[in-house]
């Protein structure tokens, strides 16, 4: 089985809409950090790394509590189902979003290592486990 390793500006461009994908670049490039990444853009991107694993686990933290609180009323099953619904794909998005945004950051790690050693032939410090690997 082969499996598809995408780079990070290859993911921009398959996980978000053109114009979306466009724009992150655009803001990167502004930045000066597109092809040099530099120290306060990884300082950067580890903050939305934590700020989107903090709204995970608050996300997970609500459903966990809907789910607890279910089984004490039943009154109004109807409408706390459906807002278990609501928090369940809230918390799925928000997990995507801490699996994406740390995905970047490992990215983005890698970028400025390369740059550091002056070296495009280095391999990606990437960890690697799983059998299918």
């Amino acid at each position: 089985m082969n499996i598809f390793k995408e780079n990070l500006w290859e993911r921009i461009f398959n996980r978000l809409p053109e114009s979306e994908a466009n724009d992150a670049v655009r803001h990167l490039k502004a930045g000066g950090s597109y092809k040099d990444i530099d120290f306060f853009t990884l300082k950067a991107a580890e903050e939305q790394v934590e700020h989107h694993r903090l709204r995970f686990r608050d996300a997970m933290a609500d459903y966990r509590a809907h789910k607890a609180g279910r089984s004490v009323q039943r009154f109004f099953a109807v409408f706390r189902d459906r807002e278990g619904l609501f928090l369940r794909e809230h918390a799925r998005n928000m997990a995507t979003l801490a699996r994406d945004s740390r995905r970047d950051f490992h990215d983005l790690s890698n970028e400025i290592m390369k740059s550091i050693a002056n070296d495009d032939d280095l391999p990606p410090t990437l960890k690697k486990g799983g059998k299918n690997e």
